[in-house]
């Protein structure tokens, strides 16, 4: 984990000095290359839902989450956040934090390498913590105004610390498609897809997805409805081996 942490910090790094050769290189790549941005660019993305309710039932919930994407040149850097803490009759009944990190490097318009650093808390899944190295290729199926599809090819490096202070160490496969169809500016659907097959253990698996639909209230204010589920063929004893999450809450863009 320490040698990706600090490749990813080095590409960053790196990226930086190399914005006006990179531009120069997408020229020479294609003239169509409007996939790859010539100039540097910075999106973000906010989101936040609570829900309290009183009296026969005592819940209450909070969800947060972000996404950073900064584009310099041939490089894409891409940062992801999701915390979600709940309480029924004042006990705790969820609290997970999800967040990721990658640099995606363009060989051409489509075709990109990337390595990326994930960390997972989640013990009322079994795991107090969770770290995938993740390297791979991603190509561009879909550019098109209205619709795109991205799709992930490669592997992945778990460390795994289990609430029963056992730790597992294991090598996966990973495959894994990003969709988003535009109805409007502002208005979207978007669906992520993920599946990472333990490459030590036959049978024991990872199945990820999150569909999402956003309404526009302005034209940086949204509602965002929600629905993911986290899936594992084989989770620590006496959990179970699917988690579902319905959100629904304000996104704000800039």
């Amino acid at each position: 984990m320490k040698t990706l942490s600090a490749l990813f910090i080095a590409a960053v790094a790196i990226s930086s000095r190399a914005t006006a050769q990179d531009v120069k290189s997408i020229a020479k790549i294609s003239e169509g290359a409007a996939d790859v941005p010539a100039k540097p660019t910075t999106s973000f993305t906010g989101d936040l839902g609570f829900v309290s309710a009183t009296g026969n039932t005592n819940v209450t919930t909070l969800t947060v989450g972000d996404k950073l994407v900064h584009t310099t040149g041939l490089w894409m850097f891409t940062q992801v956040a999701t915390y979600v803490t709940s309480e029924t009759d004042k006990k705790e009944s969820a609290n997970q934090l999800l967040a990721t990190e990658r640099a995606d490097y363009a060989l051409d318009p489509r075709l990109s390498v990337f390595l990326g650093l994930s960390y997972e808390r989640n013990t009322f899944a079994g795991f107090n913590s969770r770290t995938d190295e993740i390297a791979g290729v991603s190509w561009k199926a879909i550019v098109a105004p209205e619709d795109s599809l991205r799709l992930d090819v490669g592997g992945v490096l778990t460390q795994e610390n289990d609430v029963d202070s056992t730790t597992q160490h294991y090598p996966s496969g990973r495959a894994a498609l990003n969709y988003k169809h535009q109805f409007s500016k502002a208005a979207y659907f978007h669906q992520f897809v993920e599946y990472l097959p333990n490459l030590q253990t036959t049978g024991a698996y990872r199945f990820n997805t999150e569909s999402a639909l956003v309404a526009p209230i302005s034209a940086h204010i949204g509602i965002k409805i929600s629905y993911a589920i986290r899936f594992d063929s084989r989770p620590q004893p006496t959990f179970g081996t699917t988690d579902r999450l319905l959100t629904t809450g304000v996104q704000i863009t800039f």
